[in-house]
């Protein structure tokens, strides 16, 4: 450890860390866990107001997979200043300073937002808009068993993020005047290019283009949620019905609104009017800030934590800076080691990678990604039983930490397939595919095991059901080679 403390210290100046004036702690509700040096209130009531929004979701969309599957940490600072160090990216140049922003680890959720600024009056813009926007998206998504159309899936978060929570009730589908502003300015995307846009769209992936689609994406599914006085909400219901049922994009399309021109044309119309209608629903009282639980955090635990979102947001050198603070606190943490391990595998230094997560595992981690990713790191391919054997251990261990993470499912299932344990294999996978039903990897998995066990019409019917998951060229060239072996055999 002193080692590692020893290699990144030198930055600790640079990034200029300083030993905070208030201790941060952490309040865990039923499905957030708040990270805070704003104090124990602000913490409390920052995982309230998630909790109403994750209810919220689960009232009006009783199918949606409300839990993302992934821990969601959120990061309540007190201050710009604080905000700064976990996305320093957004003070550099002539950035935009948000007031929150989303990073997506390799296994957690995090969001970062300020407490210090004021709730939203009737007239005033959500300034925890991204915060929400993350969370809704990631819900969304993973409550169908297949990619959806991009235009829904974001206009939908678009119009979702914009709850706001007050006291008694929130506020759902607000009026959000930046995208108005938007539309109102520019040239329309035309209609078909629009509902075909994917994820490697231009329109998506350009910085100049996706606050156009955005806006064009909340607008319509604003329209078809709150316009004609509600009349198309049905429409909409049976629309994610049939994507949740497994029925292709282009078909729900049809079968839900038919000819999608119309409801263009009157978005269209729509965007010009004065007055825009919301939903109001109560809140929750399942969930009350004084039931949460509270702990301080110490300091090489805050260090660690933060450290860990930096490198969700490949911050490598601050970062490091981070985990040195963290094991000259305390040597004994394997924080750090998980710290550096990240950071090596993302940089393509898997030998280093693995004897740093390997470091973390000594010391007594509890990151169940960390034994997952140590499994990953020793796999070799043909190994002997004791390999076999290593491997199910590893991925026993991170199961036990967390049985609900799919991708350590589907692991240790293909692991135990491998040792002739078919059926409890592929009990395993199909859990996965339940969790998480639009990942390609799990369907797959699955099929190959029911191809080791000689089922090979159910592995072929398994394979099939992974082509409309398929979210890249590659993932659509493994299912075809496994149905093109299948075919032959």
């Amino acid at each position: 450890m002193r080692a590692l403390a020893l290699t990144v210290s030198a930055v600790l100046v640079a990034v200029g860390l300083e030993a905070d004036p208030l201790p941060w702690v952490e309040v865990k509700s039923d499905h957030f866990a708040v990270i805070t040096n704003s104090g124990e209130r602000a913490g409390r009531h920052t995982a309230w107001q998630f909790e109403q929004i994750h209810d919220a979701l689960a009232r009006l969309w009783p199918w949606a997979k409300v839990d993302t599957g992934r821990p969601f940490f959120v990061f309540a600072v007190r201050d710009e200043a604080t905000l700064k160090t976990l996305g320093p990216q957004y003070w550099e140049g002539k950035r935009f300073r948000p007031i929150s922003f989303w990073a997506g680890g390799r296994d957690r959720n995090y969001v970062a937002l300020r407490t210090d600024i004021p709730e939203p009056d009737d007239a005033g813009a959500n300034p925890y808009q991204k915060a929400y926007w993350s969370y809704v998206a990631a819900v969304f998504h993973r409550s169908f068993p297949q990619q959806i159309p991009e235009w829904y899936g974001r206009g939908v978060a678009e119009v979702m993020s914009n709850t706001v929570v007050r006291q008694k009730e929130l506020h759902v589908g607000r009026l959000m005047q930046r995208n108005l502003d938007v539309i109102r300015e520019r040239a329309p995307i035309p209609l078909n290019e629009f509902l075909s846009a994917d994820r490697r769209s231009p329109w998506v992936t350009q910085e100049g283009r996706i606050e156009l689609f955005d806006a064009q994406a909340w607008a319509l599914v604003h329209y078809l949620m709150f316009g004609d006085d509600g009349r198309h909400a049905p429409k909409v219901d049976r629309f994610n019905r049939l994507l949740h049922d497994g029925v292709a994009e282009d078909t729900a399309v049809k079968e839900a609104f038919g000819d999608m021109t119309p409801y263009y044309e009157a978005m269209r119309g729509y965007v010009t009017r004065r007055v825009f209608s919301y939903a109001r629903i109560p809140v929750s009282t399942g969930s009350a800030p004084a039931s949460f639980g509270t702990r301080n955090l110490q300091p090489g635990e805050a260090a660690v934590l933060r450290g860990e979102f930096l490198v969700a947001l490949g911050r490598a050198v601050e970062a490091r800076a981070f985990a040195a603070e963290a094991a000259k606190a305390d040597p004994a943490l394997p924080g750090p080691w998980e710290i550096e391990g990240s950071l090596l595998d993302a940089e393509g230094r898997r030998d280093e990678a693995k004897a740093a997560f390997a470091k973390a595992v000594e010391a007594g981690s509890k990151n169940a990604y960390t034994h997952y990713r140590l499994a990953q790191l020793e796999w070799v391919p043909n190994p002997d039983a004791a390999q076999r054997e290593r491997l199910v251990t590893r991925l026993e261990a991170a199961r036990a930490l967390d049985p609900e993470r799919a991708q350590t499912l589907s692991f240790l299932a293909e692991a135990l397939s491998g040792q002739g344990k078919h059926q409890e294999a592929a009990d395993l996978a199909i859990q996965a595919v339940k969790i998480e039903p639009a990942e390609t990897y799990h369907r797959m998995a699955l099929a190959r095991i029911l191809w080791n066990a000689r089922q090979p019409d159910e592995a072929i019917r398994v394979a099939q059901s992974a082509l409309p998951t398929a979210d890249t060229e590659e993932e659509k060239r493994q299912i075809q080679q496994f149905l093109d072996f299948a075919a032959r055999r």
